[in-house]
């Protein structure tokens, strides 16, 4: 390339082109820039930003053009720049996964066993010997009364007020903590709402480098909120819990949508964990289509049935969980299969990272 003497439309200096950066071509006009500052604050003053993967300056128009990773933002023109960024950044989550196993239990219907499923299965992992913390991202706070334990903060203090984690906890068994949901949790939710950036992965900043547990398990509400999506860019695996009637199977084609969104435009790799069907009758047809129905979509995600159980209905009310309260029926022998199952796949996890 040869040499020149121009003027940088930028600072007005004249100087010697030397490297191809300092050239820039926008349609019949050549522009000139004696630095790398230049050039940028020039392109930030018409909206632009450089491609992290091929260097080409670009106006973003598009939300995948704009990835958050950890405290930094990085910036593609396409998705074929895009995409070999993606790829690494899933493979070291992967590699560096040795922290707790994140789990949220999610159906956007209500109804379906979403606390239940998360109560049974903290009270049973911890009885296992794992250090367990269960997060109630539910306004309704039913994990904190399932369990008979009462704290005097939630997620808008962890989240909102950045209190430490220890100081809004509350031990509700031997190996379990518990993080109870209760009012506060709507003011958490207009306080996310007026963030304009990162509102989605609060929860993830705040408590990201959590060594203290071998599992979190997040109970989620019914409905897509913002406090839903923060629980839903924090954890790794979903596990569905899905009453066996028509009406839940609609609830579950919302949930892989917002899967979908989360992969693509948040770069979270968020993985359904489990298919968990609930409320399941023998003497009904419809809990076996229910079943038929949910395999044909997700093959060996589907776990074994909950079955009906009036156990499982009476043991909120006596504060205990369903290992406790019957131990002996039928709703504690199901949901120990789900506990068996998770620690399967926790040691496998454990292998693969070791």
């Amino acid at each position: 390339m040869a040499s020149a003497l121009k003027d940088c439309v930028h600072c007005n200096e004249e100087f010697l082109v030397k490297f191809r950066y300092q050239i820039e071509q926008d349609g019949g006009t050549t522009n000139y820039y004696c630095s790398q500052q230049c050039r940028q604050k020039t392109t930030e003053q018409r909206g632009e930003c450089q491609c992290d993967a091929c260097g080409n300056y670009f106006t973003p128009t598009y939300a995948y053009q704009r990835v958050e990773q950890g405290d930094s933002t990085r910036h593609f023109c396409s998705m074929e720049c895009r995409r070999p960024a993606v790829q690494e950044f899933r493979a070291k989550r992967v590699h560096n996964q040795r922290g707790p196993m994140r789990i949220a239990v999610l159906n956007q219907k209500g109804g379906t066993g979403k606390t239940t499923t998360t109560v049974s299965l903290g009270v049973g992992l911890a009885t296992a010997g794992y250090r367990v913390l269960i997060i109630d991202v539910d306004s309704q706070g039913h994990v904190g009364v399932s369990l008979g334990v009462e704290g005097e903060k939630s997620l808008y203090h962890l989240m909102i007020e950045n209190q430490p984690l220890e100081a809004c906890t509350v031990t509700a068994r031997p190996n379990l903590d518990v993080l109870p949901g209760d009012e506060t949790l709507a003011s958490a939710e207009i306080f996310l709402a007026r963030q304009s950036e990162n509102r989605d992965k609060n929860l993830r900043r705040v408590l990201a480098d959590n060594r203290k547990y071998d599992f979190i398990l997040l109970d989620c509400g019914p409905s897509l909120s913002l406090l839903n999506m923060n629980a839903l860019t924090f954890a790794d695996h979903l596990i569905v819990p899905v009453s066996c009637d028509f009406l839940s199977l609609i609830g579950v084609k919302q949930v892989l949508k917002t899967i979908k969104n989360i992969n693509k435009v948040l770069l979270h790799p968020i993985s359904i964990l489990g298919i968990l069907p609930t409320f399941y009758d023998m003497r009904n047809n419809i809990s076996d289509e229910s079943i038929k129905t949910l395999k044909g979509y997700f093959h060996d995600k589907v776990l074994p049935p909950i079955r009906v159980n009036t156990r499982l209905k009476e043991a909120p009310r006596h504060q205990k969980a369903i290992f406790e309260y019957a131990p002996k029926s039928r709703g504690a022998s199901d949901y120990q299969q789900l506990v068996d199952w998770v620690v399967d796949k926790h040691q496998q996890r454990t292998q693969a990272s070791a």
